[in-house]
């Protein structure tokens, strides 16, 4: 009886990551909606761009990633998930990189203010809810619970307003 109840909680245990991963929200890599501030990002440049080894894109323009503040949780999650460490753990890394002349991409304290900052600054790229898209940006990149895509996935988003 004991192993068969220490089966069931194995089985059980084994589908919890799965089932708290299913309810964090997509995460929009976000461009500016207007033509002349957009840029374009590939999904395999993301990780590229947010470490500052791709300081310009295809045409010449530099490029300014945004992020949100070190404690919010989409930061966490994007930084887990497209740049495999914590922001805690990239502190030495952009120590140094200050004595080579790059500066860490710029950071804001809300999802609000990255849509405004992405919306009005040329060449500029940041990431949010996908829920939270508005006409002043565009998405160009998901990130799910699993997996980074160029495709928007299907989103279920709550309509009530916090």
């Amino acid at each position: 009886m004991r192993f068969y109840l220490l089966s069931i909680w194995i089985i059980v245990a084994g589908f919890l990551p799965g089932l708290a991963l299913a309810d964090e929200p997509v995460i929009a890599v976000i461009v500016s909606a207007q033509a002349a501030y957009t840029v374009p990002v590939a999904t395999n440049d993301l990780a590229s761009v947010y470490w500052r080894k791709k300081l310009y894109d295809n045409h010449g323009k530099p490029l300014h990633p945004a992020n949100l503040s070190s404690d919010h949780p989409l930061r966490l999650r994007f930084s887990q998930q497209v740049l495999h460490s914590s922001p805690r753990s990239q502190v030495g890394y952009w120590n140094e990189q200050y004595f080579h002349g790059i500066q860490p991409p710029y950071t804001v304290e809300s999802q609000e203010a990255m849509i405004r900052y992405v919306a009005y600054t040329e060449s500029a790229i940041g990431y949010i809810d996908a829920c939270k898209v508005d006409e002043r940006v565009k998405p160009v990149i998901w990130v799910t619970a699993n997996k980074i895509l160029g495709e928007a996935p299907a989103l279920r988003c709550s309509t009530a307003t916090p």
